[in-house]
């Protein structure tokens, strides 16, 4: 099982709102979301986020919402802290460790799924990347 894990924070500093600040018509996290929808090797969707925007958005997209907690929603956290929560949270509902996680990142709107497909199939291809 391939997963992606999106992270996405409301409280950000320098650009309050950004995460779902409308790019062509959608909300910027909307493009990550898609593209791991739109990829053709990712067979579940997660965010991990403490935005209820966020959480509507991804609903809406089919994406299953990890509700952060609050130590994990300051502006001091860590975003490998963030990353292990919501690994450890895909781990319990999809009950076993996933073959490979595809982090993305909600202000991220230019990946896109050929960017994804291509890196699970390096992977795949050579044990030695991480």
């Amino acid at each position: 099982m391939i997963a992606s894990l999106l992270l996405g924070r409301k409280g950000s500093v320098g650009f309050p709102g950004k995460n779902v600040y409308p790019v062509l018509g959608r909300p910027m996290a909307w493009y990550p979301m898609d593209a791991a929808k739109r990829s053709g090797v990712v067979e579940r969707n997660f965010i991990s986020t403490d935005d209820e925007e966020l959480m509507a958005l991804a609903e809406a997209s089919g994406v299953e919402v990890i509700k952060r907690p609050d130590y994990l929603c300051t502006k001091e956290a860590l975003g490998e802290d963030a990353y292990k929560h919501g690994y450890e949270e895909i781990c319990k509902r999809i009950g076993c460790t996933p073959e490979l996680l595809v982090l993305l990142f909600c202000n991220a709107p230019t990946v896109s799924p050929e960017q994804i497909a291509l890196g699970v199939e390096n992977l795949r291809s050579n044990a030695e990347l991480d």
